[in-house]
């Protein structure tokens, strides 16, 4: 028997989803583990805000998790460990510790940034913004994992069919998301917004179709409410906690999508429509300078380091230096939504605002994120296997 017919060689790990506290960064924990479809364990953990000790700097422990609001972490351990996120690193490498006490050593895997040594990790799911080096554990695809139910969309998009089937097509669907601490998103930013959109719908025709989401601040709520006022060709739907919303019937019904560039999931969310996706580019907030001779000084290095990338230049000796430390850990490149930008124009996946409407065949040509995902399952599929061979 072979052993990808042997149900000893191929049985599936206990795998544990790590969740903190952010939406986003649990749904494309849970959206891998549904997609791998190995027997899954949800452990919650909550976070003591007045911890003062920084995550790099906790090692292998629970410190600053709150025990009493999180999940209980203990045996039987994980064969498999998936997260996301600094906030895990600590949490994660505490259960991998107790896991190889008890006689485990589980897959310890990990999605976006965990800023610190990737040696830590077997496989590191990374994305374009954060800037990652080239590693033998680091896989960059182009956007976030995430899971779109059919049934949820269709069940959505019978509630709302209704009300959109009054306005002319195409319906463009207009999802606002906010500010982040790189993107500024105030009203200045939603009058330049809804400048651009007036100019594309003379051109489009139809609908927009515009809703925002939980972190959209009120003064760009209110910005769109005086800007969007033709209710004949607009239909402003603001994000109201306990209300329906209708980012779900948007992703099944609109034609096309107007994403704000601050949200890589929605952006995400969208291209499994197979539609096309125009982005609206935010302005950068410069970072904060912190004092000091070696805070300048790595400010340098790293902003060197990105020009040259930005430049499209093979790396120098310098920057394998600032690569080798970022692997390591010492060196944190910041968040840079332009490279995600890049990547989504060059590959084809979403387009500018004012660029003009792709062909039904170029969207179909196009890279999927199912595509992206298969690589990822095949791959951590590809180190559980070889850790049950070495077990053998």
């Amino acid at each position: 028997m072979s052993a990808l017919t042997n149900p000893a060689a191929t049985r599936p790990p206990r795998t544990w989803l790590i969740l903190g506290e952010r939406t986003g960064d649990n749904s494309q924990v849970l959206a891998l583990g549904r997609a791998l479809g190995w027997p899954t364990e949800v452990k919650q953990i909550r976070y003591d805000a007045a911890e003062k000790i920084e995550f790099k700097d906790r090692g292998a422990s629970l410190i600053g998790v709150d025990a009493t609001a999180s999940d209980r972490l203990e045996a039987p351990w994980p064969e498999a460990i998936i997260a996301i996120g600094r906030r895990s690193v600590p949490v994660t490498r505490w259960i991998r510790e107790q896991a190889r006490a008890a006689g485990i050593n589980p897959l310890h895997i990990h999605l976006g940034r965990p800023r610190t040594d990737l040696g830590l990790f077997d496989l590191v799911v990374t994305t374009p913004q954060y800037n990652l080096p080239p590693a033998p554990n680091v896989m960059e695809i182009s956007l976030p994992i995430v899971f779109v139910d059919g049934e949820e969309l269709g069940r959505a998009a019978a509630r709302w069919h209704e009300r959109f089937a009054r306005m002319p097509r195409p319906w463009h669907a207009i999802l606002i998301g906010g500010p982040s601490p790189q993107l500024a998103f105030g009203a200045e930013e939603a009058e330049q917004l809804l400048g651009e959109l007036a100019d594309w719908h003379r051109q489009q025709g139809g609908s927009l179709l515009v809703t925002t989401s939980p972190r959209t601040p009120p003064e760009v709520t209110a910005r769109l409410r005086g800007g969007l006022n033709n209710p004949q060709h607009h239909l402003l739907m603001p994000f109201a906690a306990g209300s329906d919303n209708p980012y779900q019937a948007l992703l099944a019904l609109a034609d096309d999508f107007v994403v704000t560039i601050d949200s890589a999931s929605m952006v995400a969310e969208a291209a499994t429509r197979r539609k096309p996706i125009y982005l609206f580019d935010l302005p950068k907030i410069p970072p904060k300078q912190k004092p000091g001779l070696k805070a300048a000084l790595s400010r340098n290095w790293r902003l060197r380091r990105k020009s040259r990338l930005d430049a499209g230049l093979p790396p120098d000796f310098r920057d394998q230096i600032y690569d080798a430390w970022t692997r390591r850990g010492k060196a944190r490149p910041r968040r840079d939504i332009g490279q995600l930008l890049k990547r989504l124009i060059s590959t084809g996946i979403a387009q500018p605002l004012k660029a003009p409407s792709p062909s039904p065949s170029e969207i179909s040509s196009l890279p999927t994120p199912a595509q992206e995902l298969a690589a990822v399952l095949e791959r951590v599929q590809s180190l559980w296997k070889t850790r049950l061979d070495k077990r053998d």
